[in-house]
């Protein structure tokens, strides 16, 4: 039974496009349906966490606005952070789904129960992926990530 989802920011959480004004300033685009299925998550009691080797304003006000259970900026090996989740918690590899997009992501995914990936992702990460998503980062992938938990779930004596 998965009890921990952890998931990448950029190209997950986000579609990973990046748009920076005439002054510097960057933003990013969220998918409420995802905004909301973190949300929903943590309501259903999964521990939820986000690991991205991206450290700016932008991730610091995501931290803010979701108050995930483990958080993880500026991280460049995110096997070794997922490794600290699961001292911290005592959980077991098999009780922790990670979703991640990109080739920093691909050792995470081989260390979890589940590994899952949005349609966008790049073809090692999908070659990794124990579940592949139809739908792409920043497009309500966390959403469909949530709807198949709840079923894989309940399905699990």
């Amino acid at each position: 039974m998965i009890k921990i989802v952890v998931m990448d920011i950029d190209g997950v959480l986000t579609d990973g496009k990046v748009t920076i004004d005439s002054s510097g300033n960057e933003f990013k685009t969220l998918d409420y349906r995802d905004i909301d299925a973190i949300f929903e998550l943590k309501r259903r009691g999964f521990k939820v966490g986000m690991i991205t080797g991206e450290a700016s304003a932008i991730t610091r006000v995501i931290r803010e606005r979701f108050k995930p259970d483990f958080f993880y900026d500026g991280c460049k090996d995110k096997a070794a952070a997922l490794g600290r989740i699961r001292v911290r918690t005592g959980a077991a590899a098999a009780e922790i789904c990670y979703i991640g997009d990109g080739k920093y992501d691909i050792e995470a995914m081989k260390s979890v129960g589940v590994a899952a990936c949005p349609a966008n992702a790049v073809s090692g990460v999908k070659s990794v992926s124990s579940l592949q998503l139809k739908c792409s980062g920043g497009d309500g992938c966390i959403l469909e990530l949530l709807e198949w938990l709840e079923e894989k779930n309940n399905n699990e004596p």
